[in-house]
């Protein structure tokens, strides 16, 4: 395992000059697909996604979309009954999806998207979910707009991901090293906040999620027509 996480630490490197965007992360995530269950599971990020989702407080027929949903760590965390899609730019992510959806014999419906363009309409989904995806995307802010259009109103959006915490200022070690994980698989210096402006979107809980707060677990709502917002849960350590 070693060895092949380094000769796809190395390919990267050497492809990333020559890639933007979208085309940067298929072609990275082609390269990560085959060793990226191991590597996230190592993390043990399995309990705080598992929270995650149950905010969301999901009933048989809800429509859910997984935005970025990669191999489909997600999927057994999804409760039954639910209509799941999922999208990523990655083939090769959605195809490791697809078998262990099989495994598990959970019908879902598996597409290739960019998150910034999504191809629903309005109000087609009950609950998003946002997990890991918004630190690697180009262009984030786009993306939250995309997942907010396509949500119901009053329906929510979990999110757990790695940002700063507002008004943290990122350490001088914190600056190098995001200069090899941008290149590698993710910024480590984004925030939140300014993705959720102008999107109408409600923080109704941020907390560490976990590596001692490094990473958030934020759950969002798209208030009803005339709702009044109601102030956040928030917790730090």
């Amino acid at each position: 395992m070693p060895w092949v996480i380094g000769v796809t630490l190395a390919a990267g490197v050497a492809l990333m000059p020559t890639l933007v965007g979208r085309d940067r992360n298929r072609v990275l995530y082609t390269l990560w697909a085959p060793v990226y269950d191991a590597l996230v599971g190592a993390a043990g990020f399995t309990g705080a996604r598992r929270r995650s989702i149950d905010r969301l407080e999901l009933r048989a027929g809800d429509r859910v979309l997984l935005v970025g949903a990669g191999t489909g760590l997600d999927l057994d965390l999804l409760p039954a009954g639910v209509e799941v899609t999922a999208i990523d730019v990655t083939p090769a992510m959605l195809e490791r999806l697809a078998r262990r959806a099989a495994r598990a014999g959970r019908p879902v419906s598996a597409e290739i998207q960019d998150a910034r363009r999504l191809a629903f309409p309005d109000v087609s989904f009950d609950a998003v979910v946002l997990h890991l995806i918004l630190a690697v995307m180009p262009q984030p802010e786009l993306g939250m707009k995309e997942a907010a259009r396509v949500l119901r109103p009053g329906g929510r959006i979990a999110i757990f991901d790695k940002f700063l915490r507002a008004g943290e200022q990122p350490s001088r070690a914190r600056r190098l090293l995001n200069l090899v994980t941008r290149a590698l698989f993710s910024d480590i210096s984004r925030r939140l906040e300014p993705l959720l402006a102008g999107t109408g979107l409600v923080v109704e809980c941020d907390e560490p999620g976990a590596i001692g707060g490094a990473y958030r677990s934020v759950m969002l709502s798209k208030p009803l027509v005339g709702e009044r917002s109601r102030p956040p849960i928030r917790k730090t350590l």
